[in-house]
């Protein structure tokens, strides 16, 4: 059947998302510190934007414990503890996929929250189901992991800032608790 997508937080955060990176990344930060949080990530497509737009803010060494550029299966099996039936039988871009790198984020960095990232940015990629443009997001906190599909149009560089973006507005919703 395949791990359960979560309508609800999809449009929560795409509504956010349109804050822009910058100030979800302000916002994530204030968050963190005003409720003594943790965060961390679990990067595949956007390669790292994600937590580097969390790195750039003041006061992120209190809040980012870290976060997992993990472009390739093995590294997302060796580090996070992907396992290697979902790769096989869901592949890297899958619902299955992001619970794993963010429940995996969570436990390596010991973080409050954990966001993970991974998609097809483009130009090439996709398939029928899933076409360029399509990111699987995973949220982990201690109350679970919740999960989120998006297809973002435009170009390589569109796509991953959407996502991360997208991934922002997630840390957000988690962190507001």
């Amino acid at each position: 059947m395949g791990a359960l997508l979560d309508t609800d937080l999809a449009v929560e955060a795409h509504a956010l998302s349109g804050l822009g990176v910058e100030r979800l990344a302000d916002r994530v930060i204030s968050l963190g510190l005003q409720r003594d949080l943790t965060v961390s990530t679990a990067e595949s497509c956007t390669a790292g934007l994600v937590a580097a737009s969390l790195g750039a803010v003041s006061g992120a060494s209190k809040v980012l414990r870290g976060g997992a550029v993990t472009y390739v299966d093995e590294v997302k099996h060796r580090v996070l503890g992907v396992s290697e039936q979902t790769l096989a039988q869901h592949t890297a871009v899958s619902a299955e996929t992001a619970a794993e790198l963010a429940r995996g984020s969570r436990s390596l960095f010991s973080s409050d929250v954990a966001v993970s990232v991974t998609g097809y940015a483009g130009p090439t990629g996709g398939t029928e189901a899933d076409p360029v443009g399509t990111v699987y997001f995973g949220l982990a906190t201690a109350q679970g992991t919740r999960l989120a599909r998006q297809v973002f149009p435009g170009s390589r560089n569109e796509v991953r800032r959407r996502a991360t973006a997208f991934a922002l507005a997630l840390a957000c919703i988690a962190l507001e608790g």
